[in-house]
């Protein structure tokens, strides 16, 4: 919706979108992940292709596995551009996977299913990074929303949902693809996207 129809709502057309993808046979940590957003936001704020303009503002919004990328972006912040910390608007996260995900076992083929099984040591050292980062390098109150429906990540409050730097939660019926892929405009979903430009 945003990409074919943002630029007939006010607000969404004032601003530009990119819609960042990887394959995630090839992810192995959060980390890779994190390497496509930096390369995205040098780009746009270089105003090198895809981007037709400098770019000076950003507003993150992630999925699923996408939210820890996002995270790691965060954290790792001295590998981060360094007008990154600066430009960000603000940060909303649709159905991360914090505790992991109990249908991680089922991605065979897939190496990033070690970083999704709950528990596992790289979400733990990203809950660390995470902490330490922000009190060094500060960012906007990330927006978490879960879906009560979610069977993929589940929506329960543990120990791992809450890191520093992390604003209040928002529980919707909605399930994992729901969080994302809203039925129109007036949905809670887009509610959210709007609250974050």
């Amino acid at each position: 919706m945003l990409h074919k129809e943002a630029d007939t709502k006010p607000k969404f057309s004032e601003w530009d979108y990119a819609f960042i993808g990887y394959n995630t046979r090839k992810v192995k940590t959060y980390l890779d992940i994190a390497d496509h957003i930096w390369t995205y936001w040098r780009n746009a704020e270089g105003g090198e292709a895809p981007f037709k303009n400098k770019y000076k503002k950003l507003a993150l919004f992630g999925h699923s596995l996408g939210t820890l990328g996002i995270r790691q972006s965060l954290s790792a912040w001295s590998r981060q551009p360094v007008s990154m910390s600066s430009a960000l608007h603000s940060i909303t996260l649709f159905g991360t996977p914090v505790n992991g995900s109990p249908i991680a076992k089922l991605a065979l083929g897939y190496s990033i299913r070690h970083a999704l099984k709950p528990g596992n040591e790289q979400l733990r050292m990203l809950r660390v990074w995470s902490d330490s980062a922000h009190q060094k390098q500060p960012w906007p109150a990330i927006k978490l929303v879960l879906g009560q429906d979610d069977e993929v990540v589940g929506h329960e409050i543990a120990d791992l949902i809450q890191f520093v730097g992390d604003g209040p939660h928002e529980i919707t019926n909605y399930d994992h693809s729901e969080l994302v892929k809203p039925s129109g405009w007036n949905t809670r979903a887009m509610d959210f996207i709007d609250a974050g430009l």
